[in-house]
């Protein structure tokens, strides 16, 4: 038994005995066996079982309950229908876009409203970015729940996350992060064919911007959303193709 293994095993132990009273020191020093398991080029099967049962304890201590993927998955696809046929309905009424400094109150209402509804279905269709990633790069997913600010999010099966190469993870959130912009820009060239309108192109410019500027700096603070997520993961991937490149 290596020594992380042991450590893993100690903390599971403490885990499983008062889960909602684990200390910050437990958990900080968990994450940190974690990190060291992701930059491994070859990590141990037994230590990702154990790391992942932990986290699986205080994950749903964290976040709550889990919901099927596939039920929890349609009641959002047809939540986010709501506001896109609400959008599409709005479009008949339009708005004369070349002159936008002379638009009236009711105006302004309607590209508010018109905003809102293409956050919306940018919201609620967010979770099958990470159903997709999950699907093309082989991690599994193990269901529905909450993140950190009590919106909808999918849950990954942890053994097959740490299972899959550092670049695979990397992408994993990129793309969970970019499925927010592709989502906007489909929504808004349909408008923009349909009723000439813009709407849906400007909370993916402002996406664009918060992600692109998140990526360029290069936090990897879980504020940060997805990319806050991915610049995590590229760093670990930094040693681990070091680690790679040794074995060559």
């Amino acid at each position: 038994m290596t020594e992380r293994l042991q450590e893993l095993a100690r903390i599971r132990e403490e885990v499983m005995q008062d889960p909602e009273n684990v200390t910050s020191e437990t958990r900080k020093y968990f994450w940190k066996l974690v990190r060291q398991i992701k930059r491994e080029p070859h990590p141990n099967d037994d230590e990702i079982a154990v790391a992942a049962e932990v986290r699986d304890i205080l994950f749903e201590v964290d976040r709550g309950r889990t919901f099927r993927t596939g039920p929890a998955l349609t009641v959002m696809i047809l939540l986010g229908l709501g506001p896109l046929l609400a959008y599409y309905w709005l479009l008949a009424s339009p708005l004369d876009w070349s002159n936008i400094l002379s638009w009236t109150p009711t105006d302004i209402w309607l590209f508010v409203l018109r905003f809102f509804c293409v956050m919306g279905v940018v919201a609620f269709f967010y979770p099958l970015g990470r159903v997709i990633a999950g699907r093309v790069l082989g991690i599994r997913i193990l269901g529905m729940c909450r993140d950190d600010y009590y919106e909808p999010t999918i849950k990954i099966d942890y053994v097959s996350f740490l299972k899959a190469p550092a670049n695979r993870r990397k992408w994993f959130f990129f793309f969970a992060g970019l499925w927010t912009i592709i989502t906007s820009v489909a929504i808004g060239f349909v408008g923009f064919f349909i009723g000439g309108d813009i709407t849906g192109f400007i909370p993916a410019v402002l996406l664009l911007v918060f992600e692109g500027y998140v990526v360029l700096k290069g936090s990897p603070t879980r504020s940060s959303g997805e990319m806050g997520h991915y610049n995590r993961e590229k760093k670990i991937e930094k040693a681990w193709k070091r680690r790679l490149a040794k074995e060559v």
